[in-house]
């Protein structure tokens, strides 16, 4: 829908930069009243207001909640408590200091551009926002360059989604307010068609499958995820996937995801037994394939985006071609032993 962000809702896309503000009297703040027109998916309201203003943490809200300064239809609540549709949210956060994302002229690799958006093929080992450790080098600080040229200033770096560190391909990027509402929300309504590419471990026996498997936060590890009985606060997550091609210790796999959970293809693969190769974190206890050698990163790549364009309201796909450690590995596999699948030529 067109339009701009009411102020409070400017906080859902801000990252952590600062250090947590705590909950304070002598600090200028800023009221907010929320009301939830639907049914929300994360219920605690401790977790939902951690993931709706990115800017303050889980534990910020809930030491709002214990000094009493936040309320629910008027009436203090515990961090529990669980929401639903037609509750109305009142509460105070600490004004936070302007965030300036300095440009950066950092290479982009650039498959489309108008007006309204740009789609780029992201590289392996960048970070899409600048977080307490890094500030600068980061997709953000590329995008304000491309977008602004040398200019500081207040600029949104137009990120409408992300991917992890070490995952390359599409991605597309708002040049301006109506853009960056119109493509988030179809994120947000899970709108947008994205299929990637990865790599995996021994050989997949069905050529089409699903993995639908809650993912919830590890109860260990901090900023990992689970599939686990102990993972905290899981939620439903789905990934559809088709075999392209079959190696003899490996398998080439189209994934759909039909949810947007935190790494879900990576933890969804590790816990049917063929983690992604070049995984770090989720590896199944297992040592190091020696196919790992040749590919500098992770072996996941966001193939194609279908999206519907802001402004001309018809469909639009882009496709990425493979990195180069990703590519070389394929063919190393097929060099060593001919895939039992015929492969896409598509994912060449």
């Amino acid at each position: 829908m067109p339009g701009t962000l009411p102020a409070a809702e400017r906080f859902m896309s801000e990252p952590r930069t600062s250090p947590e503000p705590e909950v304070s009297e002598s600090r200028a703040s800023r009221q907010i009243r929320l009301q939830l027109r639907t049914p929300p998916k994360i219920h605690r309201v401790d977790n939902f207001l951690s993931q709706r203003y990115g800017a303050f943490s889980r534990t910020f809200f809930q030491k709002l909640i214990k000094a009493g300064k936040l309320t629910v239809n008027g009436h203090g609540v515990t961090p529990s408590r669980r929401l639903q549709a037609g509750d109305v949210l009142e509460f105070e956060v600490p004004v936070l200091p302007d965030r300036v994302t300095s440009p950066q002229p950092i290479p982009l690799d650039i498959l489309y551009e108008d007006d309204d958006l740009f789609v780029i093929n992201k590289r392996p080992g960048i970070i899409c926002h600048p977080g307490k450790k890094d500030r600068d080098d980061t997709l953000a600080n590329a995008f304000v360059y491309h977008m602004h040229g040398m200019t500081r200033g207040k600029h949104n770096p137009g990120i409408v989604h992300r991917l992890d560190a070490d995952t390359t391909g599409v991605m597309v990027v708002a040049k301006n307010p109506f853009a960056h509402v119109y493509l988030s929300r179809q994120f947000e309504d899970r709108l947008v068609h994205k299929e990637y590419l990865a790599l995996v471990r021994g050989r997949l026996r069905a050529r089409v499958g699903q993995i639908d498997t809650p993912i919830g936060y590890h109860p260990r590890r901090w900023g990992l995820m689970s599939v686990g009985p102990e993972a905290k606060h899981p939620r439903p997550a789905l990934s559809i996937y088709r075999v392209l091609e079959r190696f003899r210790d490996h398998t080439l796999v189209s994934v759909v995801v039909k949810t947007g959970r935190t790494h879900q293809i990576r933890v969804h693969f590790e816990s049917i037994g063929h983690p992604i190769i070049g995984e770090r974190y989720y590896r199944g206890g297992l040592a190091a394939d020696p196919l790992e050698e040749a590919v500098p990163s992770l072996a996941l790549h966001a193939w194609k985006l279908r999206i519907t364009h802001p402004t001309r309201l018809g469909p639009m796909e882009f496709a990425a071609d493979l990195p180069g450690g990703f590519a070389a590995a394929l063919e190393r596999l097929r060099a060593e032993q001919p895939a039992g699948d015929s492969p896409s030529p598509q994912a060449s």
